[in-house]
């Protein structure tokens, strides 16, 4: 089972102001059992002084490079985004865009998400052991799973990669917060 293809995990913290993206590979050791390392990570800042259209459309190109960087000949074996529940039309509006914005650029490649969203709860929960869990402690835990030992250059970055995470530790695939 050593042998095996890497399971590649393509996992996106979305937002309208910085969306984050991870891709997370999982190097299977036994059937129930996996190594995870992050591979790549990036991020976007959109100005909220511009329009939800320009805005969208930055999002959707920074989606699209990072795919298309990052695709290679054997694409990805999953693609999960974290859930968003807003409290009112405000809140839902720039998120939904920037979601709508990450889907055309996955259709661009025939890509589309493969798995429902994980809440942010739950991901915390999965990852560092509790659902109210600080950014920080996010990104600790990230490296902890992962022996990460590069920058995360902003939260949505590490948020990714424990979204990313938090799909394996819930498939069972490695193992999360004890």
């Amino acid at each position: 089972m050593t042998n095996a293809k890497p399971i590649r995990i393509l996992a996106f913290d979305t937002s309208m102001s910085r969306p984050g993206v991870a891709i997370i590979e999982l190097k299977r050791n036994k059937p129930t059992n996996a190594t995870a390392s992050i591979t790549a990570l990036s991020h976007v800042t959109t100005d909220a002084k511009q329009t939800h259209g320009l805005r969208a459309e930055i999002v959707e190109s920074w989606a699209t490079l990072f795919i298309a960087e990052h695709i290679g000949k054997h694409g990805f074996d999953v693609i999960v985004r974290e859930d968003f529940q807003g409290r009112s039309s405000r809140q839902n509006h720039p998120v939904f865009s920037a979601w709508g914005a990450v889907d055309q650029a996955l259709n661009k490649f025939g890509l589309t998400f493969t798995t429902p969203a994980i809440s942010q709860s739950a991901v915390k929960k999965a990852v560092v052991g509790k659902g109210k869990a600080e950014k920080d402690e996010v990104a600790d835990a990230v490296r902890r799973l992962t022996g990460y030992t590069g920058e995360f250059v902003v939260d949505d970055e590490s948020d990714a990669a424990a979204i990313g995470l938090a799909y394996a530790i819930n498939e069972g695939l490695i193992k999360g917060a004890e």
